[in-house]
């Protein structure tokens, strides 16, 4: 089983302060993230287009992938490597007939993944921590996790209340790479960050 990143960065612009986010990104990239995915869901068309043609050139800078939240036609224009679909979406199977790079899913059930095992190249299961951004949700835990990677086709990436003392564990539950949001935007030192988060999962 190939997994196409190690470590995804979630944009979430809302969690900056004082800060440009293609700052934060950037440091990031610079400590070992191989991955961003373009999560701004209240800009319209236009803006989203802009902001990734920005981030498509960044990505390219440090050879990391760019990957386009339900925007397939964004993607398609500033020539992503992917696009990241959840339950709202159009269907996984309408995207491949479109599509033909990656196609990622956010899952928060095992029969979500098995749903859709075939027509996507990797899931991100949430939460599997208890996260402040969706404080009301019931963490899944480590053997939740467990048991979709086990049972899955494709690789299953943990996302939800992730940080660098918790790689142990997820790397014994089967987890090759990890997905964050807060993890990079509430820290000083985003690239040291990265660079840890890197190292560990290396180990």
């Amino acid at each position: 089983m190939r997994w196409p990143f190690r470590i995804c960065l979630i944009t979430n612009r809302h969690l900056v302060k004082n800060r440009p986010m293609i700052e934060i990104v950037e440091e990031a990239l610079a400590g070992g993230v191989d991955c961003v995915l373009l999560r701004e869901p209240d800009l319209n068309p236009k803006t989203i287009l802009y902001v990734g043609r920005q981030f498509r050139m960044l990505t390219r800078r440090y050879s990391a992938k760019l990957i386009v939240k339900d925007r397939v036609d964004v993607a398609m224009l500033i020539d992503a490597d992917g696009v990241h679909l959840g339950a709202d979406s159009i269907p996984p199977k309408e995207v491949r007939r479109i599509w033909k790079s990656l196609i990622g899913y956010s899952a928060h059930t095992l029969e979500e993944v098995r749903r859709f095992e075939e027509d996507v190249d990797y899931f991100f299961l949430s939460p599997v921590y208890r996260t402040k951004s969706k404080p009301m949700a019931k963490p899944l835990g480590v053997e939740y996790l467990r048991n979709a990677i086990i049972n899955s086709k494709k690789p299953v990436y943990p996302l939800g209340g992730i940080d660098i003392d918790k790689v142990e564990e997820l790397k014994k539950a089967g987890a090759e790479g990890v997905a964050a949001m807060s993890l990079f935007f509430r820290v000083p030192d985003p690239q040291a960050v990265a660079c840890e988060m890197k190292k560990r999962l290396e180990v």
